[in-house]
């Protein structure tokens, strides 16, 4: 019989009962991280560590202290910060010396990761995520590979499928990779570990899916180029098991494809976000929650929140276990009268039956398992 300490079992009913934060918060609050001009990729891990571009963003009691990682030659041109884990290892591709170089940065140290040549000799490396492990997945030689810390502070890489692109890595080390040839179709998705065979998403015809996020379910979601009857169109998926299901937007513009958009994250719970075309020049910041019939959209703009003064939220691109939403909107600066386009983090905040459940169930199970302890 397994036993577990009585943290561990709290922290995992602190998960279960919080994994519907999204769903049961009445109110949200926004907060404004600065401009997203030049601001290509972006990423957030649990604590509310922030990377845009090629700035860290830690939580303060008065906001965020600002970390700017630069090239050798000073500047942050060419160069991108891709992803942080919880042990705040942040990963990112210098480009700056004529080829693509991908490095792991933590705690004031680079250390740039191993490369393998192509077809061509030629030599590079570009990475897209980090998991909790510090497994590392991208692209190196002539495919998707994961980079695993070899315990002597580098890195061993194993290759993933040929041709393929790595997109996302969960915390099994199951990397998700795109552009796969399977035994039976071009441009498949699908996920390995670079040990045993790859798991191709279900075959659909006219359907040639990417995966942008897996969990540690594996459940994969991203978008897929579709074709049907004349028409062409990118349509927003989740892979669960055997079954691929579109994921809801709702368009309302005349003529206009429903579930087309893209998707930037998912977590533990399932919730996916992304964005959601409704029309032409209506783009929208989504989430998907999964119930009991099936996918719901949620347009984050319908949300009740206080904070920065957004309009318009276009994109979703990151979400973490607290529930936590990365992306960028439409931003009105009072000051020069003028719209652009900034940096948002929705935090959720729970409604007051919520917090009170989750406060007896803690408590419950810190009894219980105190009771078990004493032999009762």
């Amino acid at each position: 019989m397994k036993h577990y300490s009585t943290m561990a079992m709290t922290a995992g009913l602190a998960l279960a009962l919080m994994g519907s934060t999204a769903d049961s918060a009445v109110t949200w609050t926004i907060t404004d991280l600065g401009s997203a001009q030049n601001v290509q990729t972006m990423a957030l891990n649990d604590q509310g560590w922030v990377v845009l571009g090629n700035r860290i963003l830690s939580p303060t009691a008065g906001g965020y202290t600002v970390t700017e990682l630069f090239n050798a030659q000073g500047n942050a041109n060419n160069f991108a910060l891709y992803g942080i884990n919880n042990s705040n290892a942040v990963i990112g591709v210098d480009r700056n010396a004529g080829s693509s170089q991908a490095f792991v940065w933590q705690a004031g140290s680079r250390t740039n990761l191993p490369q393998l040549a192509n077809w061509a000799g030629y030599s590079y490396s570009e990475v897209r995520q980090i998991n909790a492990k510090g497994q590392v997945i991208g692209n190196t030689g002539d495919g998707a590979a994961i980079w695993s810390p070899d315990g002597s502070g580098g890195y061993a890489i194993t290759e993933l499928n040929k041709w393929s692109t790595g997109s996302a890595i969960n915390d099994a080390g199951m990397g998700l990779m795109s552009n796969v040839n399977s035994p039976t179709a071009n441009f498949q998705a699908g996920y390995s570990n670079g040990v045993g065979a790859t798991t191709f998403i279900p075959e659909r015809a006219g359907f040639r899916p990417a995966g942008a996020a897996i969990n540690n379910s594996n459940t994969v979601a991203g978008t897929a180029f579709y074709e049907a009857a004349g028409y062409s169109w990118n349509q927003t998926y989740v892979w669960q098991g055997n079954t691929v299901t579109p994921l809801p937007v709702s368009a309302t513009a005349a003529n206009w494809q429903m579930n087309v958009g893209g998707v930037g994250g998912i977590n533990e719970a399932s919730v996916i976000v992304g964005y959601g075309s409704y029309g032409p020049y209506d783009e929208r910041a989504m989430m998907w929650t999964q119930g009991a019939l099936g996918w719901s959209e949620i347009d984050l703009n319908t949300l009740s929140h206080t904070g920065a003064s957004f309009g318009k939220l276009t994109q979703a691109r990151d979400i973490n276990e607290s529930g936590q939403i990365l992306g960028a909107g439409d931003y009105f600066d009072s000051a020069s009268g003028q719209w652009s386009q900034h940096i948002f983090l929705l935090t959720p905040v729970p409604e007051p039956a919520s917090a009170a459940l989750l406060l007896v169930g803690l408590l419950s199970l810190i009894g219980l398992m105190r009771q078990r302890q004493r032999g009762v």
